[in-house]
């Protein structure tokens, strides 16, 4: 071998890459369904219909359509599974399918599964303390109980698929997807397996929207409206969502294609409070601030940044001062807009959803508009109108959490 060889190959081990994404969202199953519905502008939010809204101000949600996933359960034998559960091996049997995943493309030891969750399977907590509430603790099935810890979702894969590296679920607010890719790129870059399936799930149950409305974070207008002036909340969202990692160099020892680079990440807590983020954004402009240098690219450089408001005060205000700080007078110019004005505010799933969406940008898709945003109020170069395509090499997507966490991760083109 000679130097420059070697020097090659040790470069390319360094190389986070994608090779596969999967996706269920408020659009039903399949990544194409998202983005295609982001590029549209095409909103997912409506009146919640499954559960009693009695009381709330807020009464809509992006809840993922079940009719649409009934066949795709069916023939899984995944009916019985919590739904989390089928969300999550859902979005991982599309993103395996993509990476040209078979019997023996990786040795099963090698393998890893990292999940990020903020609450977990709450719809089965919920199920499980309403029956002992009502005092019929005898009818709550013994194997439920399994199902309510955080790893749950993270074992029923490797289990599903006989994986036997590391299996990790973690928690860590709306931002702990980017907390799964870090320790994701680090296992990889160490040596320590050879494929990471990265996945995050939040739901939507009774609970959690009573729980966001009693707190005053829901829109009592029933509106998601990021970076207007007159945002009063957010709309809960919900899905999975799940991104294969391997270093490039063993991506291309196996013959696949990557989808795109993580070439940049960072993750940081602003240390500020709970239920408030920082004034100044200081943990998102941390976490930018990182996956920017990771990636050796310059503010100027980002052609599109998937962002974190959810439409609520703290939140908008954090999030604009942090980019005002990082990417100087390219804050004002860089096309942004967030998601959630179309999905909700899924939590940890909304992690995933932003990568998804920059991985798309890079690829040459439609860039995801900003609806329901008619009063801009912080000069930002939200897309509001579908554009005609145009190159986007770089993409940063982010997320910041009430509590203060929060992660970024800068995708490139290859």
């Amino acid at each position: 071998m000679t130097g420059s060889t070697r020097v090659t190959d040790e470069a390319e081990n360094m190389r986070i890459v994608i090779t596969g994404m999967g996706a269920v969202s408020p659009y039903g199953a399949g990544v194409p369904a998202l983005l295609g519905a982001l590029a549209e502008g095409r909103s997912a939010i409506r009146p919640i219909e499954d559960f009693d809204t009695a009381g709330c101000a807020c009464t809509h949600g992006a809840r993922v359509p079940q009719g649409s996933l009934a066949a795709l359960t069916g023939s899984n034998n995944l009916r019985r599974a919590p739904r989390g559960t089928q969300y999550t091996m859902l979005a991982t049997e599309e993103a395996l399918q993509m990476a040209g995943h078979g019997p023996s493309t990786w040795n099963p030891e090698r393998v890893g599964v990292f999940l990020g969750t903020y609450r977990a399977n709450a719809e089965v907590s919920q199920e499980i303390w309403h029956r002992i509430i009502t005092s019929e603790p005898r009818f709550v099935q013994p194997l439920l109980f399994q199902e309510t810890v955080t790893n749950a979702v993270a074992s029923a894969l490797s289990i599903r698929w006989g994986w036997r590296g590391t299996n990790y679920a973690i928690s860590a607010g709306n931002a702990c997807g980017f907390q799964v890719l870090a320790l994701a790129a680090q296992a990889l870059r160490s040596g320590r397996a050879d494929a990471i399936i990265a996945s995050t799930f939040d739901l939507i149950t009774a609970a959690t929207h009573y729980d966001m409305n009693d707190i005053g974070v829901l829109s009592d207008s029933n509106v998601s409206r990021p970076f207007d002036s007159r945002r009063d909340g957010f709309i809960m969202g919900e899905g999975a969502a799940v991104v294969v990692l391997e270093t490039l160099a063993s991506a291309r020892a196996r013959g696949a294609t990557p989808l795109a680079e993580i070439a940049g990440l960072g993750v940081a807590h602003d240390g500020h409070g709970f239920g408030t983020h920082h004034p100044e954004g200081r943990g998102l402009a941390s976490a930018m601030s990182q996956a920017l240098r990771g990636a050796a690219v310059s503010p100027e450089a980002v052609d599109y940044i998937a962002a974190a408001s959810n439409s609520t005060q703290s939140l908008d205000r954090a999030e604009v001062a942090a980019l005002r700080t990082v990417l100087g007078a390219a804050a004002g110019t860089v096309p942004l807009s967030s998601l959630k004005a179309l999905t909700g505010e899924a939590e940890a799933a909304s992690d995933m959803f932003n990568l998804l969406a920059c991985i798309g940008a890079v690829r040459g898709g439609g860039l995801p508009l900003q609806v329901g945003t008619e009063q801009p109020e912080f000069g930002l170069n939200l897309v509001r109108q579908p554009q005609a395509p145009r190159p986007v090499r770089a993409a940063l997507a982010h997320s910041y959490s009430f509590g203060g966490s929060a992660g970024a991760a800068l995708v490139r083109a290859l």
